[in-house]
């Protein structure tokens, strides 16, 4: 895409085993993202973070509104930037903000009890991420589960409602 944006996926664990040896290796990305409102604050997270993002891939750790700012403002044009946001509504807020992408990869959704939707062994959505989801493929951006690179997609967008 023009702004950079090569996949978004939602995980509650952000850039892990997974997704920093299989999903970003395989998906050629220059840059691992992270948006969540904690993770940029807390220093200790950070340096996970740093540790775990693959060698020669930089790393962005930002909260959902500069995020958006920096990839509206052009940041990353001229890169691939892997998008994981720790929680559908930071996914929700980027597109509210305006971000353009084609695709939400549900990977793992796993904090949420009680009132759920379970669209997949890994995703587990509240009420309130159902509807935010609704809304993002209701304006056309395709929402799927997949956990691993070489698993097969899972179109969610149908069970959503």
């Amino acid at each position: 895409m023009a702004n950079g944006i090569i996949h978004v996926r939602v995980d509650d664990r952000m850039l892990h085993g997974i997704v920093a040896t299989d999903w970003v290796p395989k998906s050629g990305a220059t840059r691992a993202m992270v948006v969540d409102t904690a993770a940029p604050t807390n220093d200790i997270v950070r340096a996970s973070l740093k540790m775990a993002c693959p060698a020669g891939v930089s790393l962005s750790v930002l909260d959902p509104a500069k995020a958006a700012a920096n990839i509206q403002n052009g940041n990353y044009a001229a890169q691939k930037v892997f998008v994981i946001c720790r929680y559908v509504k930071w996914a929700h807020e980027l597109f509210k903000a305006g971000v353009s992408f084609e695709q939400v990869n549900l990977g793992n959704v796993t904090q949420n009890k009680g009132d759920v939707t379970v669209l997949d062994k890994t995703v587990r959505v509240s009420p309130e991420e159902k509807e935010m989801l609704r809304e993002m493929r209701d304006a056309g951006i395709k929402i799927t589960a997949r956990f691993r690179p070489d698993d097969s997609e899972t179109d969610v967008g149908r069970m959503l409602d």
